[in-house]
């Protein structure tokens, strides 16, 4: 039995669910600078606790590596760098109005810690010498890979014929992460049904 606080789950869900209350109430102009990135960092200190439960339940369930392990911590450091470099990159637009090469510099800034996120799967799957684990890895990465396509095809779809707003690429990121983790839940929840045999 294990309680909501040593779930991963429970954690992105609080990560999760404050980013999209931020969203809503600064589309509902409800909250303004500097509370919305007060909130931003406060919802943000959900992805430590997320990351010390997610190598808790791996170790538990025996599918923690030190590759494992350092990717994680590498994991947790560049979704913190990403919030940052977001709230730098928006509140500078926001608030200088900036042209020529500082905008170039500032609409760059949040792609930053993404480049380092790719970096860090690659690594990852370079380093782990279990190959179960990299098995269950790169299989995960098909199940993101497969909600991505999925999604942009639907919606690339809805959008050519006006039924929905344009959608930026830069949102194929977060799909792409949403997906990774419903893939590592899905593999962890068969590993769990198949220990349970």
């Amino acid at each position: 039995m294990s309680y909501p606080g040593r779930s991963p789950v429970a954690w992105a869900a609080v990560f999760g669910g404050g980013m999209a209350l931020i969203a809503w109430l600064e589309y509902r102009d409800a909250i303004v600078m500097p509370w919305n990135l007060v909130l931003v960092a406060l919802f943000s200190c959900a992805l430590i606790p997320m990351a010390r439960a997610a190598n808790n339940r791996a170790a538990s369930c025996g599918v923690m590596s030190p590759a494992l392990r350092a990717y994680n911590r590498r994991s947790l450091h560049w979704s913190l760098a990403y919030v940052v470099a977001l709230g730098i990159a928006v509140t500078t637009r926001n608030n200088l109005h900036p042209q020529g090469p500082l905008l170039w510099l500032i609409a760059v800034l949040p792609s930053l810690p993404i480049l380092y996120f790719i970096w860090a799967m690659a690594r990852y799957l370079a380093e782990e010498t279990d190959e179960y684990l990299r098995q269950r890895q790169a299989l995960a990465g098909m199940i993101a890979t497969g909600l991505l396509l999925g999604v942009a095809t639907f919606w690339g779809f809805l959008e050519t014929f006006g039924l929905v707003p344009h959608a930026f690429g830069w949102a194929a990121v977060p799909v792409w992460a949403i997906g990774l983790g419903l893939g590592n839940l899905l593999l962890s929840r068969r590993d769990r049904q198949d220990a349970d045999r």
